[in-house]
């Protein structure tokens, strides 16, 4: 289980603070939270000198770096600590650690990630709001593959600021000016004498001085860390089995439980008609009713806990989608393609005057997805215990210790346990995707927490629970059009989409207000094209909403606005008679940055090289997170119908790389999490209820039909963009667009896999006036 901080108390840079304080205004936008002193305790904790929110050094020269964002896998624990390390000027070896601080301090805020601009550019009110408002809040989440770009550069002014104060420190024990004073290795050199002080020789005096205001970070030229790939801090414990996910959790006295929750989402429990029975069976300490709406047996261990919830027999309440079914879904999208008051999104130029005086084609098609689950490999849990004393504490797989303690404090009916008396612990956990940002399993097992007071209880969703009465991805749909001019190239393109609003849904959950569905931009990115040279665009969206819970899903938007228009500009392309990737490269001759990825990926892949009969490759691109993504997917159809992907090449921008190995292995996995979704990926309703249980028939790619996946970074100079979703993104069309050049059939709905999408779907070429 990644360690904790201790309970220290920091506030705002500039706030006033009572007795001594040490206020570390970092780079002129206040980065880094501060150590409230009084005294020379507040910023020496123990044996470890605390020099600022992000760096810790103990006497013996070891170093713990501060990353507040969970560690999925992604690698940005070790990412940013190699940030640090190179700012500090120490080797990246076994002498740095990391730490996951969970305390709700205005420096780990993700203000500038909810405000859309970098840190490092960040100015005016902007820097004001974040700081004061919503870093106030200790709102700290990890998602929408911001860590990097958000932390990346406070923390490499941590990294800068601790250095000067060592040298600080050195300065006055030699007695000479800092410019004299040089850093190695984890030490403080003055060469002159050839005499050294460790930085942990010196930590303890460094800790009190105050910060640099503005201290120097190191050139590129200087650089012996960032960009060359480095071992992982998280692999040697992993590869021991030592670290705690939150299902290995196990604590003294602790309870467990199962859950069942209404087959048809807003349904509730009228009654419970078998509850002694339950009661009776082995091991069995309780049956309760969780929120209305769900029934929970705790049991001395989870699996007593389950085979008694397996017995329950209980009477839901009627709703209005207790008829619902897929097809229904998909009509109302159908209907919504034709509303006369979507919301509009973007609209620059004149569509609908360059259609009607159009001298070219007008191409349309249409496009579905279905619901998606998370399917992640650890299933939904939550370990909470309430104190008799009103504290708290949990161990939760997370990516929001903010939304641990709002699921604490909602489990508990808001009464008696104040946030600053919740102990948050987030354990290691198997996948998130977005799915661990919501509260709803802490809130449960805190209510049943708080019936056993004094003794942890840990719920764990069955499968069953997670895949049938979990979280989904929207389904979508999308009219496309666009009038292609005289050189065959779009002069005027309109997008649609159908879904159902990912904020509103989110909100509607988690916060105390909703915005509403207007406006959602999780909906429609990667609907614009923004990058394409077209210089008609409208874009336009409407909000199915339904019984089913939407939440954040890897890539969210992107994941099926990119199929969409990658998918259409093949059919553009088609109807001009061009080559897919020459189409695209004519689009991007106003986005340089874009054509390099592209470029890139059409040479790593041998574009153009024939492929023998059966066979096909397709290509797709994508800007997302700050990122450009661009992927090759070669597929074999045989006769019979089997799709086989063989191979993805892809090729990213994602600025400044840290560590090269990481960002390989995103793509990989992001590559992988993405074939599955686009070849088997589909929740399907009957009668209000989800279909889909289990991994039987909800499945995963395996190792053993995998693609084979080849990777190439393209440096481009700018600040680092996000890693950990761009991979899936452009897989879907890519894939699409090979079986179109392997069989000549488009398919315009996923799951690829679903015989049936492949039946009829349109496509219209309307032909020049007065042709044939």
């Amino acid at each position: 289980m990644p360690k904790l901080l201790s309970r220290r108390s920091f506030l705002l840079t500039g706030a006033a603070l009572g007795g001594t304080a040490l206020v570390a205004a970092i780079g002129g936008v206040g980065y880094l939270s501060t150590v409230d002193v009084d005294g020379l305790e507040g910023h020496l904790d123990g044996d470890r000198a605390v020099l600022n929110a992000f760096v810790v050094i103990h006497p013996d020269g070891r170093v713990v770096v501060s990353v507040p964002r969970t560690e999925m896998g992604q690698g940005i624990h070790t990412g940013l600590a190699i940030v640090v390390a190179e700012e500090l000027d120490i080797p990246f070896d076994d002498r740095i650690s990391v730490e996951f601080p969970t305390e709700p301090l205005p420096a780990y805020s993700n203000w500038f990630n909810v405000l859309q601009v970098r840190p490092e550019e960040a100015s005016g009110p902007a820097v004001w709001l974040g700081r004061r408002v919503l870093g106030q809040m200790g709102f700290i989440a990890t998602g929408a593959s911001a860590s990097t770009m958000g932390l990346w550069h406070p923390m490499r002014v941590a990294g800068a600021a601790a250095r000067q104060m060592l040298l600080s420190a050195a300065a006055t024990r030699f007695d000479v000016p800092v410019r004299q004073l040089t850093t190695a290795d984890g030490f403080v050199r003055h060469e002159a004498t050839g005499q050294s002080f460790s930085y942990g020789e010196l930590a303890r005096e460094a800790a009190v001085l105050p910060p640099p205001s503005d201290p120097p970070l190191r050139p590129a030229s200087e650089w012996r860390l960032i960009g060359r790939s480095q071992p992982r801090v998280d692999l040697p414990a992993k590869v021991r089995g030592a670290p705690v996910f939150g299902m290995d959790v196990v604590l003294p006295d602790m309870l467990q439980a199962s859950i069942r929750q209404a087959p048809v989402f807003g349904a509730e429990v009228l009654r419970i008609e078998n509850e002694a029975e339950v009661r009776a069976e082995p091991g069995v300490r309780d049956v309760a009713i969780v929120g209305g709406r769900h029934v929970a047996v705790v049991a001395d261990s989870w699996w007593q806990a389950e085979q008694a919830a397996t017995l329950l027999d209980v009477t839901w309440t009627a709703t209005g989608a207790d008829g619902v079914s897929s097809a229904e879904m998909s009509a109302r999208l159908q209907d919504a393609l034709g509303s006369p008051e979507p919301y509009e999104n973007i609209d620059d130029g004149d569509f609908d005057a360059v259609a009607a005086g159009r001298s070219g084609p007008l191409i349309e098609a249409e496009y579905g997805v279905p619901f998606l689950t998370h399917a992640c490999m650890e299933s939904m849990n939550a370990t909470v215990v309430i104190r008799d004393d009103g504290s708290a504490e949990a161990w939760v797989p997370s990516q929001s210790p903010m939304g641990v303690r709002t699921g604490v404090r909602t489990g508990t009916g808001w009464a008696g346990i104040e946030p600053d008396k919740i102990i948050c612990n987030i354990t290691m956990n198997g996948g998130g995707f977005g799915r661990r940002s919501d509260q709803d399993v802490t809130a449960q097992a805190a209510y049943l927490a708080s019936r056993h007071r004094g003794r942890p209880v840990k719920l764990i969703w069955p499968r069953e629970e997670d895949v049938g009465r979990g979280l989904y991805r929207s389904h979508a749909a999308a009219r496309l059009r666009a009038v292609l001019g005289d050189d065959g190239l779009p002069v005027a393109y309109d997008a649609m989409v159908a879904a159902q609003s990912i904020i509103a849904s989110v909100a509607e959950r988690n916060l105390p207000f909703n915005p509403g569905p207007d406006g959602d931009r999780l909906s429609v990115e990667g609907l614009d094209k923004l990058y394409y040279a077209i210089p008609n665009r409208r874009m336009r969206s409407q909000n199915v909403p339904s019984h089913m819970p939407i939440g954040f899903w890897r890539s969210n938007g992107f994941s099926f606005n990119t199929f969409f228009t990658e998918s259409f500009v093949d059919e553009c392309a088609l109807a001009a008679s061009a080559d897919p990737l020459a189409y695209r490269r004519a689009l991007l001759r106003e986005s340089p940055r874009h054509l390099a990825v592209l470029d890139r990926v059409a040479e790593l892949s041998g574009w153009g090289t024939p492929m023998t009969p059966g066979r096909g490759r397709g290509i797709a691109i994508e800007e997302c997170y700050r990122s450009v993504v661009a992927q090759v997917v070669e597929v074999t159809v045989a006769e019979d119908g089997e799709l086989t992907v063989d191979r993805v090449f892809c090729a990213l921008d994602v600025g400044l790389v840290f560590n090269p190995d990481a960002v390989v292995a995103q793509m990989e996995g992001g590559i992988i999490f993405g074939v599955t979704a686009a070849l088997m990926g589909r929740i399907t309703l009957d009668g209000g209820s989800v279909m889909e249980s289990n991994f039987h028939d909800y499945p995963m790619q395996r190792m053993a039909n995998a693609p084979a996946v080849e990777v190439s970074i393209v440096d481009s100079g700018l600040p680092p963009g996000g890693v950990g979703e761009p991979g899936v993104v452009p897989v879907a069309g890519a894939i699409g667009n090979a079986i179109f050049d392997a069989t000549g059939r488009r398919l315009r709905s996923l799951p690829f896999a679903n015989t049936e999408s492949i039946g009829e779907q349109r496509i219209r070429t309307v032909l020049r006036p007065g042709s044939t």
